[in-house]
């Protein structure tokens, strides 16, 4: 479509546990009445700060990218059931898969394997070498667009 989303944010896995988005939260999507839904899918895609970092190493965050053949990039999907649900259903998506796929276009992301859900949080999660001194040295964007929604009848 002409409008899509570039979602910014992630959990850092060391010491410090720091979340790196403007809220202090993971970054999601979330329905504010209250009643779960089943979000069937969206479709997601790298974003070119993502590419340039991953493809030519280029990253000012306290070290650097190396691409391996064992290198992964992925976002995680965390599916909450009510605003009170601390047990999320997990599912992701791969950006970068093994240093061979790397997506570049738009991709289906079957998002209904987490059920019913009123908020879906999102994090970025890379290989041993995407973190350096300060953490993530990806930049941590996605982009998606067209989440598809099933409402009850």
């Amino acid at each position: 479509s002409k409008n899509f989303c570039s979602q910014y944010g992630y959990l850092d896995p060391d010491e410090y546990a720091t979340i790196y988005s403007p809220e202090g939260v993971l970054p999601g999507i979330q329905f504010h009445d209250g009643v779960a839904r089943v979000i069937d899918h969206m479709y997601v895609t790298n974003t070119t700060y993502a590419y340039g970092v991953i493809i030519h190493g280029e990253c000012d965050f306290g070290g650097s990218f190396e691409l391996t053949d064992a290198s992964t990039f992925k976002i995680v999907a965390y599916g909450y059931d009510s605003f009170d649900d601390t047990e999320p259903t997990i599912t992701d998506f791969y950006l970068l898969n093994t240093g061979q796929r790397f997506v570049t276009d738009w991709t289906k992301w079957d998002l209904s394997v987490l059920g019913k859900v009123v908020r879906v949080e999102f994090n970025l999660v890379a290989c041993d070498n995407g973190y350096g001194k300060y953490g993530l040295v990806i930049p941590a964007y996605f982009a998606y667009d067209d989440v598809a929604v099933r409402f009850e009848k």
